[in-house]
């Protein structure tokens, strides 16, 4: 069972470890600066959120909602961000396609997208 204080690091750790993964990538890519900056950002995200306060806001970005009330904002936050992707993943996919383009990599992500959504609902109903 992860306590308050454990959980508290989850997030800020994840966000560290892939300020790490950023670096070896871009590094791999030719661009070790732009590692480094995206290592750093990540970072100070991280601390950021680690000593935040007790402000709410930040305990949710932490992944740990105060009450039920947190619990249902960070829902539906989560639902329209997602709503959002969706629109700009198809939007994205429409321009690439009008100037010529084959627009796979929105293509792609518009599929994954599609594919959670389904399986979710498939999981959930199965649950239910």
């Amino acid at each position: 069972m992860q306590t308050a204080n454990s959980k508290k690091w989850a997030v800020p750790i994840f966000l560290v470890a892939m300020g790490g993964v950023y670096l070896v990538a871009f590094w791999a890519g030719g661009e070790v600066w732009a590692g480094v900056e995206a290592a750093v950002f990540m970072v100070v995200v991280a601390v950021l959120l680690l000593f935040g306060g007790r402000s709410e806001v930040v305990r949710v970005l932490r992944g740990q909602p105060t009450d039920e009330m947190w619990r249902s904002f960070n829902l539906r936050a989560i639902w329209f961000a997602s709503e959002v992707l969706a629109v700009v993943v198809v939007g994205a996919f429409v321009y690439e396609i009008a100037r010529g383009h084959d627009g796979q990599p929105y293509a792609l992500l518009g599929f994954v997208f599609a594919l959670a959504y389904v399986a979710a609902l498939l999981w959930l109903r199965w649950r239910g």
